[in-house]
């Protein structure tokens, strides 16, 4: 029998080779088993009752810097762009949780509008918003090709007075609705069934969300007659909590608003009339 050592060492070699291509194939996989998938722009936020025009949102998490926005509806359930009706509001790439966003102070907003919120990145000049529907900077994120955004219909603070009386200097308000945890705050009438401002007659504090039969005991030696007129006013409780402090000049305590109205349109106040 013929015997080559050169023929059986060309095997070995050949067959080495191909273990180790098979392996480096094989760890080739692994690794691409491995590789995280892209990350992809989310968005949480919900309808809700705004607090001195701001939107909250729950959370945007980002791959990359970027902004959130909001635009108005266009009247078939889709966003006015590229125009906004919001200051746009920067995010840092990763989670960013209970973001608020102002609306803009010109825009005409209403009771339950539907509004949509969008997330939109930076990609021009740093921390500058640049979108303008012409060019490329700034675009929208998109996922599976669409941009990331949500409708949601934002609503008033408000104050229900179909149920309101007055009993041995005690009123009573059917409901409030409040955005934030503040001050329900009783106005005196001047005399002529209008508004005295900025002093009133009594207070109490309500809870964000809807507060019912609400009391407020108006302060000693106040005269309450019939067909006099009583204003209760919603005011934010953001100096020291628990003590009411606004005086008219500063802007601590100050009252709820909803809106661009010119004062006291934006104001939540209503009136009713003592029976």
């Amino acid at each position: 029998m013929f015997y080559s050592k050169t023929s059986n060492l060309l095997k070995l070699t050949l067959g080495l080779g191909l273990i180790f291509s098979l392996s480096a194939c094989s760890d080739e996989d692994d690794t691409m088993d491995q590789m995280p998938e892209p990350k992809l722009a989310s968005l949480e936020v919900e309808s809700q009752v705004i607090s001195q025009n701001m939107i909250e949102v729950s959370l945007a998490d980002v791959p990359a810097d970027g902004w959130i926005v909001i635009h108005a509806d266009n009247g078939n359930n889709g966003p006015v762009v590229p125009d906004i009706i919001s200051e746009p509001a920067f995010i840092e790439a990763g989670s960013n949780q209970s973001v608020m966003v102002q609306i803009d102070g010109d825009a005409q907003i209403e009771d339950g509008d539907q509004v949509w919120v969008m997330l939109h990145e930076d990609t021009g000049t740093e921390m500058v918003y640049e979108f303008d529907g012409n060019t490329d900077l700034d675009p929208p994120f998109l996922v599976n090709e669409s941009p990331v955004m949500a409708p949601i219909n934002i609503n008033s603070a408000s104050i229900d007075v179909s149920n309101a009386s007055v009993a041995n200097g005690v009123v009573t308000i059917g409901e409030v609705v409040a955005a934030a945890d503040g001050w329900l705050v009783i106005h005196n009438d001047n005399g002529m069934g209008g508004i005295v401002l900025p002093g009133i007659i009594g207070k109490t504090m309500v809870s964000k969300g809807v507060n019912t039969n609400v009391t407020v005991q108006l302060d000693a030696g106040v005269n309450i007659n019939s067909g006099q007129m009583l204003f209760p006013m919603l005011h934010l409780d953001t100096g020291i909590i628990g003590q009411y402090e606004f005086d008219g000049n500063s802007s601590v305590d100050g009252p709820e608003i909803f809106g661009n109205d010119p004062f006291p349109g934006n104001v939540i106040f209503t009136s009713f009339m003592v029976q």
